[in-house]
């Protein structure tokens, strides 16, 4: 692996996390004058030199007092210390402590569809692939294209009022309980499973169709590459030179395809969660954004970007280890 791409690939994602955190931080403070300012109570019988006191100490709590710059440069500074700030939730939490707390639950969504997706959707692209032109691959096609038109939330509607509603077979909106009552037994993990079936078929309906169409179109392209018409000529088997020698060296865009999944593993689905009324991040960061909760919103945009920055630099990464003729600036 070329050592300056390394490099220059772990700079850029640097900037554009540098990039991410100032637009964080100044996006919630554009246009308002004071963001501390629903949190201040009832001036009542209190003297205005009495409220303004009152006024600074609950904008030091929050972290608003002094300059936007003295703002910025404190709030970097426990950025580096693995501090994202402290939310306006009853108590003060921390916001790294919420999210730590909805992390695994829209993990388990997204690992789930994630892993779903990507074996069912390479066996059915790998074999729709090796019947082109036949019903099998024109039902693929077909399918692509409905998906395409038709966004994930409009599905999960869809299941939601049937299964859900219609005929009761699965929970149309999650348990509240679920997460309160969770044990490492099965009996609690029967529950999320059974709570998470909606939302993850939902995911997985175009996420299978997505990596089918992509293995599907990637496999046909290597099928007229020298090598397989060399193999063929020899006698190998169809089965031995469609998965042993085709799908191999057609693994490159599907790895740009898991890299690009697996980045949006956090915040991927954010709609979802709201429709089910799944206590994930994207339910987190909506209550936060109802609540104007800005230090909690902004933890939640640099925690995600921070991970699919992460996820993107690793499948760059990948992808060089794979195909060793990426070098600098994209030359073969």
């Amino acid at each position: 692996m070329n050592k300056f791409y390394v490099l220059k690939r772990i700079l850029y994602t640097l900037f554009i996390f540098a990039v991410v955190v100032t637009l964080c931080f100044l996006i919630p403070r554009l246009g308002v004058e004071d963001p501390c300012s629903r949190y201040y109570p009832a001036q009542g019988n209190m003297t205005d030199e009495q409220f303004e006191y009152i006024k600074e100490l609950t904008r030091q709590q929050y972290g608003l007092d002094g300059s936007v710059w003295s703002q910025f440069i404190r709030y970097i500074g426990e950025l580096f210390s693995g501090n994202l700030g402290t939310s306006y939730q009853s108590g003060n939490p921390k916001v790294l402590d919420l999210i730590a707390d909805r992390l695994p639950w829209t993990l388990t969504l997204s690992i789930t569809n994630l892993l779903i997706s990507l074996v069912i959707g390479v066996i059915i692209g790998t074999y729709c692939a090796s019947k082109r032109g036949r019903w099998q691959d024109k039902t693929l096609l077909n399918a692509s294209t409905i998906t395409t038109a038709v966004p994930a939330f409009f599905i999960a509607l869809l299941l939601s009022f049937y299964f859900g509603f219609q005929w009761e077979i699965f929970p149309a909106y999650t348990d509240q309980n679920l997460v309160s009552s969770f044990g490492w037994n099965w009996e609690s993990i029967s529950a999320v499973a059974y709570n998470a079936a909606l939302p993850v078929i939902s995911m997985v309906i175009g996420g299978i169709i997505s990596y089918a169409q992509s293995t599907r179109d990637s496999v046909i392209a290597v099928s007229n590459e020298n090598f397989i018409i060399t193999a063929r000529a020899k006698g190998v088997s169809n089965s031995a030179v469609l998965y042993k020698h085709t799908l191999r060296n057609a693994l490159l865009p599907i790895v740009t395809n898991v890299g690009m999944s697996i980045s949006g593993l956090i915040g991927g689905s954010v709609v979802i969660e709201q429709i089910f009324n799944w206590n994930g991040i994207g339910t987190l960061f909506l209550e936060a954004n109802n609540t104007n909760d800005y230090p909690l919103m902004m933890g939640i945009m640099i925690f995600t970007s921070a991970f699919a920055l992460v996820a993107n630099l690793v499948t760059d990464l990948c992808y060089s280890l794979l195909d060793p003729r990426v070098s600098l600036g994209g030359r073969r």
